[in-house]
This record gives C-alpha cells, structure tokens and sequence, in this order.
C-alpha cells in the first residue's frame, strides 16, 4: 500500500505563506452581491442595533439627573422614572428583535453563499482533468469541500457582519461621546491605536498558523480516508502499528499548528481586556474628578461610562472576530485555489458534436505520449481499429495499455500523433459527446450507494424500466445471482458494493456498460476477476454484445481473446506485434511466449 503520508503537490503554491486577505475579500463580494436586497435589510436592522446602543445609556444617564434630586435629601420622581424605563424597555425589545432578524438573516445568507460554493466546487471537479485527481490526495479535496467551506460560512456570516456593526456602532458612539464630553473622549481614543497595533500583529502572526492547520486537516484526511479505505490490506499484512504511526503522525502535526494558531489568537483577547479596563478606571477617576468640579453631571458621567464601556466592547469583538475572519480567508484561499485550476482538457469553441452516433472507426496515427515530460510512455503507436471489430491489447504490466484508452476518451491528450475516430480528430469532438460514444468496464468495479437497478441503468437514465435493467443483466449473465438477493433489483447497495462479491461487482458493471448502448466498448480487464464457468458464459455475452461495435479488450488472461479480431501485443510503448490469435501463434514471437507461459506449455 501507498505509504499514507508521502507527500503530494498542493495547489495554490505554498500553503504557509500569508496571502492578501483583501484580494480574497474582494473575490467573495460577488457572492454577496446576489443578495444586496436581503444585505440593505439587515443593514437597516443593524443600524437599529446600533441606535439602541447609544440611546440606553443616555436614557439612564437622563434618569439619573432628572428623576433623582439630592439638593434637600434625595428624592425620586417616579411618574418621570417610570416613562424613562418604559422607553428603556421598549427600546431593548426594538434591538433585540433587529439582532434576531440581522441574525437570521446572515444565516441565510451565508447558508446560501456556501451552498453556491459547493455547487461551483462540484461542478468544477467533474469537469478536472483525471490528472489533478491523480496528483492531490482525496482527503484534501474533500477538507476542501467540506472543511474549508464551512469555515467560509461561519467567518463571513457571523464574522462580517459583527464587524460591520459594531463599526458603525463605533462611529456613533464616538459622536455621541464627543457631544457629551470632549475631553473624556479624548481619553478613550487614546486606547484605539493600542488596540489596532496589537490587532495587527497578532492577527499578520496567528494568519501564518491558521493557514498551516488548515493544511494540516487535509492531510490528516487523507490519512484517515486511505486507511479506512485499505482497511483489509492493513490487517491483513499486519499493519495496524505503521497506520497508527502515520496517523499519529498527521495528527500531532494538527495538533501543533492549531495549539499555535490558537495560542497567538488568543494572546490578542487578555491584552485587550487589560487595556480595556485600564481606560474604564482612568475615564471613571476622570470623570468624576469633573463631577465634583461641576464640569459634568453624575448622569452624563454614567452615560460616559457606558458608553466607554460599550465602545471597547466593539474593539475587542472587532479583534475577536478577526480570529474567525482569518480562518474564513484561509479556507476560501483554498477554496478558490481549487476552482482556479484550469483544466487542459477542453471543448473547442467549433467542437464537434453530430446527431448521429459514431460508427466506431478508430485510428491511431503515430502517438506519443508521457505522463510527465521526461518519460515517454507510448512511443509512435499506430493501428487501425474497423467497426464491430474486437480488439485486444496485451502486454506486461506499465507497457501502456490503459494509456491507450484513457487517450481515445480525452482523459489525456496525445503530445504527437492524432487518435481519429470516424475520421475526425478526438480532439475536435465535443468531450461529453466522445465519452457518452464509449462505454468502459475498469479492472476494479466502481457502483453507487443506490438499488441494483438504478446501478445498472446508470449507463443510461432516460431507458430506466426494470425490463430493460433485466435485460442488461442476461446478456451479462447476472440476472442469476441478482434474482438471489434479499430485494432483487431493488436491494440496495453498500458503498462500493461491498454486500457483494467481487465478481458480481464486475458483473453488475459490465451490465451497466451493456445498458449504455455505446457503440464503442471499452473492457479493461474486466474478466480478470470472475470465475471460469461464468467468463465462458460472458464470452458468449460478448460475442453478441460486440455486433456492430467496435470493442477494445484489455486483457492478461489470453482465453478471454481467442476469438478477437486483432490482437495487439505492447511492450514499452510500443506495439511489437498485431494479428489474430492463431497468426501470433504462428509467429513464435512475444505473443506466443506469452500463451506458453500461462498455459505452461512445454
């Protein structure tokens, strides 16, 4: 098994860089933009917040000085005080239910903003070259799908728009303080570069570790993810020791970038509540030092003091919340990253995409091909593929059999030569035409969480009736062990069919294949794991199947190709020999040696 922890490329460059967060912002916009009509109520209901904010303590600084009178003992007028706190109480209800709704409807709208970026980062990946599965591991791009956007969708909904508000309740209160005391205001903002210097350096060092947890989740994912899915190899080989090793690996490295990226956050917070509480106590000696000078009223000083108060509370939720933005800029980074990748596999602007289907005439013409530059691993193929033939491709292991295929279907594009088909460049067809022209069988049988029928009509959902899913089967000789199962067509699968043998898996997806009516079958290796008695039956089914198509068979078991048209033997890129069965036979070269050794032929 592929060791858990090897290190594979990251998109998007190196992950522990800090990035504009201002770039990203402006990139997330956009999304909210859609809803600018929801977006202006809940900045009204934000403002109506904020208007709470600064009319309470002014009330209560009012009560004060106009319903309590010490100058001959203290008395209270209570018919005043009671108007006072009927207009303080209507006012909290007012805020609280503008808060509710500015709360219910950033919900919303952040819901809806992460249920956009799923839908793009879906509908991006099924448009990925094969390559970026190839070369990002599964656990990272499912952090990225799930994790990454979840932390969007709470830092730009809760986040944002607490920012935003208490911003505005900032400007408001700093005017109100300037119209009840100058000097005393002058004395808080005293604390604002403070706040915003520490903000800044805490925030600039904790971003580089918010963006290394975030990097370290996706890998601890891919460990998780791999090792379940290898779950049989590693008790088997008795593995159990390494797989903790590497997950204790993944793990701690988690461990370590969230401990620091919490750690260096959460400095900002005692800080802030130090400064916080040293400005309250110098307002409150101040002020009340001006009270007893006659400069300030008590009640003007109360309100003050609320108001200090209420003004500090904002800078450290600003800072707070600055914690939450810095997580939903890393994960929509990463997101972005991923809808950023540009697939080189590509519709033409004039692709072509007739109305009939293709015939299956395939050929060849002096491919090469590398994976990477620097290993070629087709080297000037060429052969002729007629419609209803058979054709077979042989040879050892990485001579490039399934590089054929995946190059007929566009997984890949050839980097000399052509592949033509009916005549036309694949590269001039339209991608969903070409690959809805071909039906494929792979080695290792992929199905769905799905009933037995729609697993099988998959290949082609307009034609979905049980009778043709029945149909599918017989020719693929499943309709026996289907008809055994608890529900027949309609038991439902496990993931990856794992209710199933390994060769009713394969069997159900050559029935699939057979459903699709593609003119062109693709089968690579998709007899290695069925019995004797029924590949000699999925012969016969074969046979019939292959009437006016054109069929490519991958294969190591030479007695499933007997009966092929033409047979191609690889060998390091290239094809050595080509011919029947009985003329390779007859050569006494690579094929021949092959049929000897796994019929030990003496």
């Amino acid at each position: 098994m592929r060791n858990p922890m090897a290190q594979r490329p990251h998109i998007g460059g190196t992950p522990e860089k800090a990035r504009s967060n201002r770039k990203t912002l402006l990139r997330l916009l956009p999304y909210w933009k859609e809803h600018w009509l929801l977006m202006t109520g809940l900045l009204l209901c934000s403002v109506a917040s904020v208007g709470v904010t600064l009319a309470a303590p002014y009330l209560i600084g009012r009560t004060i000085d106009d319903c309590i009178s010490v100058t001959d003992g203290i008395s209270i007028d209570y018919p005043l005080m009671s108007m006072y706190l009927f207009a303080l109480a209507v006012i909290y209800v007012l805020g609280s239910l503008a808060s509710w709704a500015q709360e219910f409807g950033m919900t919303w709208v952040s819901q809806q903003i992460v249920a956009k970026l799923r839908r793009q980062m879906m509908d991006h990946l099924v448009n990925l070259d094969v390559n970026y599965y190839d070369t990002n591991s599964r656990g990272d791009i499912l952090s990225r799908f799930s994790n990454d956007a979840e932390l969007v969708k709470d830092g730009m909904g809760q986040a944002l728009i607490q920012v935003v508000t208490t911003v505005v309740s900032m400007i408001g209160m700093i005017t109100t303080m300037i119209v009840l005391s100058p000097s005393l205001t002058g004395l808080v903002c005293l604390s604002i570069p403070l706040v915003l210097l520490l903000t800044r350096i805490i925030v600039r060092r904790s971003r580089r570790f918010f963006d290394r947890q975030q990097v370290a989740l996706g890998k601890m994912n891919s460990v998780v993810e791999e090792s379940i899915n290898g779950l049989r190899v590693i008790r088997s080989l008795g593995r159990e020791e390494d797989w903790r090793l590497s997950f204790e690996k993944a793990n701690t490295e988690m461990r370590l970038s969230g401990t620091k990226a919490q750690i260096n956050s959460g400095l900002l917070m005692p800080m802030l509540r130090v400064l916080d509480n040293f400005t309250y106590i110098l307002v409150a000696v101040v002020g009340g030092m001006m009270a007893l000078q006659g400069a300030l009223t008590v009640g003007t000083i109360q309100s003050f003091l609320l108001y200090t108060r209420n003004f500090l509370r904002p800078v450290n939720m600003i800072a707070t919340q600055m914690n939450s933005l810095q997580s939903a800029f890393a994960g929509a980074e990463r997101v972005f990253d991923m809808l950023d990748v540009v697939p080189k596999i590509m519709d033409k602007k004039d692709a072509v995409n007739p109305s009939a289907d293709v015939k299956g005439h395939v050929v060849f013409d002096h491919v090469q091909f590398g994976y990477t530059p620097e290993k070629q691993i087709l080297k000037d193929v060429s052969f002729t593929a007629l419609p209803g033939q058979v054709v077979a491709i042989v040879g050892g292991t990485g001579a490039g059999k399934t590089t054929l295929m995946n190059l007929l279907s566009r997984f890949y594009d050839v980097d000399g030569g052509r592949i033509l088909l009916d005549g036309v460049d694949v590269r001039d067809y339209g991608i969903t035409y070409l690959r809805d022209s071909m039906a494929v069988v792979l080695q290792e049988p992929i199905l769905f969480t799905d009933t037995v029928q729609n697993n099988i009509c998959y290949g082609d959902p307009a034609r979905h009736s049980l009778e043709e899913a029945q149909e599918s089967a017989r020719l693929a000789m499943a309709e026996s062990f289907i008809e055994r199962l608890p529900h027949g067509y309609e038991t439902v699968l496990l993931r990856q069919g794992e209710n199933i043998s390994h060769g009713q898996k394969q069997l159900l997806t050559i029935a699939r294949a057979i459903h699709s009516r593609a003119p062109i079958l693709v089968l690579d290796e998709a007899t290695s794991n069925i019995d004797t008695h029924t590949e000699l039956l999925l012969q016969k089914a074969i046979d019939n199947l292959t009437a006016g198509k054109t069929c490519f068979m991958i294969a190591h078991r030479l007695s499933t190709i007997r009966g092929a048209d033409l047979i191609l033997v690889m060998e390091h890129g290239q094809i050595v020999e080509q011919g029947t069965h009985d003329e390779l036979l007859a050569k006494g070269g690579v094929y021949k040696g092959i049929y000897d050794a796994q019929f030990d032929v003496a």
